[in-house]
């Protein structure tokens, strides 16, 4: 090994003097390339910095007081429990002020939420470890301070949020906040995903329903693991609207442990969910292959096409599902907002042209919520990066958003779920 190595020096040295003195070589640099290539010494200098050495298999992370300080809390500020709200005018445009979802009161701790009898608790859940989340971790901030219609001081006062068809305004009915975002690691998904998780379950064991605006499509990973927490496994259904299919059979993209193809598969395969109290809406793309959607099948979950979609119509495919969810009442759903065609959602990573339209799945959606109980739904994969100047796709997902805070308030107030305005109906 010596004596090769002091050759490949000599290789090496021979050509950064001949380089050095413009002396073209014999050889083309390839060919000298491979001639140092060839003499060198071929160590193997052990594992990557991560790995275990006695097994490469096995990360070996640095554990420090700064391992965990991202997601440290800070001591609380002595204030009286319960929501805040940080506005300072009754009646204010959107610009004005504090961005909050909705410019709804701010809520940081469980506490609070209890005493304010919270019903919804919204919060953010950024990711930023996975090919499409370098820009799906700035969606919570997009979605706080888009432009919309709504949104004039206090979301108690009539004239701030009113759902158009119902005339209904969602935040007089419900007791809802601002939970914050939780906190990132944007080294280490399976950390924020942790962190994700205790948020869900911190919402949800005080009887809110926790709202997350994501993050990826990982993001259900945490959030579907914290409602299982609360309410206990094969309780909740679970309902995901996607053009993706967002299976794996084999568990695992590229190594990866988390992704956006991992949640349903978990899901099921933990026993969190029985596969029959999965459904599944809206997909219209390409998989990796049959077995994906013979998996599905053989779980008894469903999957309803956009092609079925639109030869039965959304109502009926609506009704199919809850034909599907007869015998079980909890719900979580995990929105995909490329649910959405594109040319109504382009501010995606991963975007279809064939996809849903809002004014077809709004009023199914608010009906939805309206007739079955939500314990928690997330709406990810808003990436504000591929959005235009006009935030098309944040209003889009501010919008959807509000289509199932509708949905509750009226099952909260005992309104029927198809309930119509008789104005916007053309009923006298």
């Amino acid at each position: 090994m010596k004596g090769q190595t002091m050759n490949y020096c000599k290789l090496l040295s021979t050509a950064v003097l001949t380089a050095s003195l413009g002396v073209v070589p014999l050889e083309t640099s390839a060919q000298m390339l491979k001639g140092i290539a060839t003499a060198s010494p071929n160590e193997n200098i052990g594992p990557m910095p991560h790995q275990v050495p006695d097994d490469p298999s096995k990360m070996n992370i640095k554990q420090d007081k700064s391992t965990d300080i991202w997601r440290a809390e800070r001591e609380a500020s002595g204030r009286p429990a319960g929501p805040m709200d940080v506005q300072r005018y009754q009646l204010q445009m959107e610009p004005v002020g504090i961005q909050t979802f909705f410019k709804l009161p701010v809520a940081l701790t469980p506490e609070d939420l209890q005493a304010g009898e919270i019903d919804v608790a919204i919060f953010g859940a950024p990711t930023g470890a996975l090919p499409h989340s370098a820009g799906n971790m700035w969606a919570p901030a997009e979605v706080r301070t888009t432009r919309d219609y709504g949104g004039y001081g206090d979301p108690k006062f009539p004239l701030s949020w009113v759902e158009y068809e119902t005339l209904l305004a969602p935040f007089t009915i419900l007791n809802a906040v601002d939970y914050g975002d939780a906190g990132l690691n944007a080294y280490n998904q399976a950390a924020t995903l942790e962190e994700i998780r205790r948020m869900t379950r911190e919402v949800a064991s005080v009887g809110a329903i926790p709202f997350i605006v994501g993050g990826d499509h990982s993001v259900p990973n945490g959030t579907f693991r914290g409602i299982v927490d609360v309410y206990g496994k094969n309780n909740v259904a679970f309902l995901h609207f996607d053009v993706h299919l967002d299976r794996d059979a084999g568990m695992g993209k590229f190594g990866a442990y988390y992704h956006s193809g991992s949640f349903m598969n978990r899901a099921v395969q933990e026993g969190m969910v029985e596969g029959r109290h999965v459904i599944q809406y809206g997909m219209s793309t390409p998989v990796f292959g049959p077995e994906e959607w013979d998996q599905v099948a053989s779980e008894g979950g469903k999957v309803y096409h956009i092609h079925e979609i639109r030869r039965d119509g959304v109502e009926e495919t609506f009704n199919k599902m809850y034909e599907d969810l007869a015998d079980i009442d909890l719900v979580y759903v995990s929105f995909d907002i490329d649910t959405f065609d594109m040319s109504y959602a382009p501010g995606t990573g991963s975007s279809s042209p064939i996809g849903s339209h809002p004014e077809d799945l709004f009023p199914m959606l608010r009906q939805f919520a309206a007739t079955k109980t939500i314990v928690g739904v997330d709406f990810v994969e808003f990436n504000p990066f591929y959005d235009n100047r006009g935030q098309q796709t944040a209003r889009l997902v501010r919008r959807t958003m509000f289509q199932f805070l509708t949905g509750i308030a009226m099952k909260k107030d005992g309104i029927e779920p198809d309930y119509i305005h008789p104005r916007i109906s053309g009923e006298p």
